[in-house]
């Protein structure tokens, strides 16, 4: 599925490249470095609808990029080392790149982890607990997966949506997103999947290998040294949508699970969704105040040296199967992209 705008982006960012102006900004807007974001990371990139093929990668595209930034001497660092080069804000040492990887998806460990292991790459996976143990569900894929399905969706509130061609698919699952993230309330969100798919006899959840680690997968990721574990909330909630009480619940505990199912207490967070509708400057101060030392968004941009003050609230350079080729990956993290998506701002605050 191919939207006009990412259309635009490419051409920007190939135009940005083959120009020279990419490589010319990295001197003034590539920073310390880049934390990347990833979620998943498998052989096959594909989904029922094409929807949510935007999560993923290959491994072989992961080989390529850990191989491009190797070759141009930047330094893969663990978050714990990029927290303290962000707090320095030494621009003396190598420039720096931070892999990281939301949700905990189980291709982390059966599909990124060699990668690493090859490279000998540090890694943070940001898990979450509530989706292992199945308080919560990755809800997106599930919506896809029953839209496939469906010729026909009624939500509770009466609202019906036709679903027999694949334009009309589409268009429905769309319609849920925003459904689900704007009308109902974070907690109505999972009672009102379940309903939806007993409607059409199906089981609320994916097939194990599109699934999050269990447990015991974790346990067997963390025990290497390149793994750092890092909190994403209980229950992948939209925290700008809970209360104080409760977002300083969904940090607190899913830290606190997280420290009794692995033995070490994680200190680095990344908001679930991580827009500026997700994560703002109340959310920056609550993971402050639980003890994270950093807090990372899904706002696009790279590390400045001023990003010191503003710890928790990190942008991060999104590598996903919509921009899958080395030119798009090396001008983003070049920074030259940074004033683009952010109307002309180069510091990305709360």
């Amino acid at each position: 599925m191919v939207h006009a705008a990412d259309l635009i982006r490419k051409a920007v960012m190939r135009l940005a490249w083959h120009s020279g102006f990419a490589s010319r900004s990295r001197a003034r807007l590539g920073g310390l470095g880049s934390i990347i974001m990833l979620h998943r990371v498998r052989p096959d990139c594909t989904s029922p609808l094409g929807v949510n093929r935007s999560l993923s990668i290959s491994p072989a595209f992961l080989d390529t990029i850990l191989v491009s930034l190797k070759s141009e001497d930047t330094e893969l660092v663990s978050m714990d080392e990029a927290v303290a080069r962000i707090a320095s804000g030494s621009k003396g040492e190598r420039r720096f790149a931070a892999v990281t990887l939301d949700d905990g998806y189980s291709d982390n460990l059966h599909h990124a982890y060699p990668v690493f292991q090859k490279h000998r790459a540090p890694f943070t996976v940001y898990a979450t607990p509530g989706l292992i143990e199945g308080a919560a569900v990755l809800w997106w894929e599930v919506l896809e997966l029953l839209v496939a399905k469906a010729s026909f969706i009624k939500a509770p509130n009466g609202q019906e949506w036709r679903c027999a061609t694949m334009f009309q698919k589409r268009a429905t699952f769309h319609a849920l997103m925003r459904y689900f993230t704007e009308t109902l309330t974070e907690l109505q969100q999972m009672p009102v999947l379940r309903e939806m798919c007993d409607a059409q006899n199906m089981i609320c959840g994916v097939a194990a290998d599109r699934d999050v680690m269990n447990w015991k997968e974790l346990r067997q990721i963390a025990t290497d040294p390149l793994c750092t574990i890092g909190a994403h909330s209980v229950h992948h909630y939209n925290l700008k949508r809970l209360t104080p009480e409760m977002v300083s619940f969904e940090m607190r505990q899913s830290a606190d699970m997280l420290e009794e199912k692995l033995g070490k207490r994680p200190q680095h967070f990344a908001y679930p969704y991580g827009s500026v509708r997700a994560a703002g400057d109340r959310e920056a101060s609550l993971a402050a105040q639980e003890g994270f030392v950093s807090a990372v968004t899904t706002r696009h941009g790279t590390i400045q040296a001023e990003h010191r003050a503003h710890m928790h609230i990190l942008p991060r350079i999104s590598i996903n199967g919509r921009f899958q080729k080395l030119v798009y990956a090396k001008t983003m993290m070049s920074g030259a992209t940074t004033p683009i998506a952010n109307a002309g701002r180069r510091i990305i605050q709360a």
